[in-house]
């Protein structure tokens, strides 16, 4: 059956409505912020202090943490000085299905490479790999989602290593997402293992001095906003969770929409998290902010980088004027163009699921075995066609 637009239409002023409130909630609270983070100028010690004494009672604390850095402060991008090599890299999975005929999962990676000087045109290189049945069933039972895409993360940094390292000079390695990874190394004994192996390859990268950064466009983290809450002298008398909470529903996009300038960006913060600590020494996780839009039209990408670049003001500001290049090859809609590009070499499409089905039946029927058919309710999924998602 269709969607019942009637319905929905309904619905719509209510929604609406929804939105106009938490807007107003999240210009008022973004209000309070602003006072509250130009009070702290010059004081970053001690805004760690706090951060430091909440984490010690509070182990589930997530925030933002000051490094050296003046936290009010904004940061104009520096002259492109230096020849370079951009190395992008994006990953896309087919996810094992139970229901399919032959349940199978593909990991494919693109990479595009690009010279600054331009004296050898841009290259791509794709890598595609079919889980084994050892991969597919780690744990003895079916992979899951979260297992292959720690796979695919963690392939995307081998190749960016493995690139870097043939490589004579400075190397840029850009990664779309977040360095940190949020799925659960303790799962299980494959999963710890593969995520002892992203550290290897993060610190092989740390070791090469490879300017490593994760991009996320439009995020919607809020660890400068918990770092302000526990901060706040409104929300002194709160147990620290709620102090930590104390600004939402504000992100921090919202907060540095209106204070960082065209092309500049934030000052550098380190993460406090359980999740972080599993990132050691120079691999630490730290971030910041960085306004690629315009005067009228502001957009904010985060961009994470490891403790090796944080660490180094000329990393850190070749990094950001390359951003910003990268950027503004796509006009009206910023977004590093070498990412855009690794997108499109690595997309897998439901065409290529669909062609590697008939090649794994193909090679059954070649070792004398009949392909297996599709569940019950897939088959009944595929009577009205493959036109909705699943």
């Amino acid at each position: 059956m269709p969607l019942d637009y009637t319905a929905i239409q309904h619905q719509l002023h209510t929604l609406s409505g929804q939105f106009g409130a938490r807007l107003a909630e999240q210009t008022d609270r973004a209000s309070r912020a602003a006072i509250v983070l130009d009070s702290l100028a010059g004081q970053n010690e001690t805004v760690r202090e706090t951060v430091f004494a909440a984490a010690a009672s509070h182990s589930n604390l997530r925030s933002a943490l000051p490094t050296d850095e003046e936290i009010t402060a904004s940061f104009p991008p520096p002259p492109i000085a230096r020849h370079f090599t951009l190395l992008a890299a994006d990953g896309s999975q087919v996810n094992p299905n139970r229901h399919d005929p032959i349940p199978f999962g593909v990991i494919n990676i693109g990479v595009f490479r690009l010279d600054s000087t331009l004296q050898s045109p841009p290259r791509e290189v794709v890598e595609t790999h079919l889980l084994t049945i050892d991969e597919l069933y780690s744990d003895g039972h079916l992979a899951g989602e979260d297992v292959v895409a720690l796979r695919r993360d963690l392939r995307e940094r081998q190749m960016l290593a493995t690139l870097a390292s043939e490589i004579d000079g400075t190397v840029i390695a850009l990664t779309d997402g977040p360095l940190e990874l949020f799925r659960d190394p303790q799962g299980s004994k494959d999963t710890q293992q593969e995520f002892e192996q992203y550290i290897g390859v993060l610190h092989e990268l740390a070791q090469m001095g490879t300017i490593t950064a994760g991009y996320v466009d439009r995020p919607g983290s809020d660890l400068v906003a918990r770092m302000l809450g526990l901060v706040d002298p409104q929300s002194s008398g709160l147990a620290i969770p709620d102090r930590e909470k104390s600004l939402a529903p504000l992100s921090d996009i919202f907060l540095f929409n209106h204070r960082l300038p065209p092309l500049t960006r934030s000052a550098v913060f380190s993460i406090q998290s359980k999740s972080a600590q599993s990132f050691p020494g120079e691999t630490a996780l730290h971030f910041f902010y960085l306004n690629t839009g315009s005067e009228n039209k502001p957009s904010l990408a985060r961009v994470e980088i490891p403790a090796w670049v944080a660490e180094d003001k000329e990393k850190v500001g070749l990094l950001h004027a390359v951003m910003l290049e990268q950027c503004g090859h796509l006009g009206g809609t910023p977004y590093p163009y070498a990412l855009h590009r690794s997108h499109e070499i690595a997309l897998v499409t439901l065409l290529d699921k669909t062609q590697i089905e008939t090649m794994i039946s193909r090679a059954l029927m070649g070792q004398g075995m009949t392909p297996p058919t599709p569940s019950n309710k897939q088959f009944a999924k595929n009577l009205a066609g493959r036109t909705r998602n699943r």
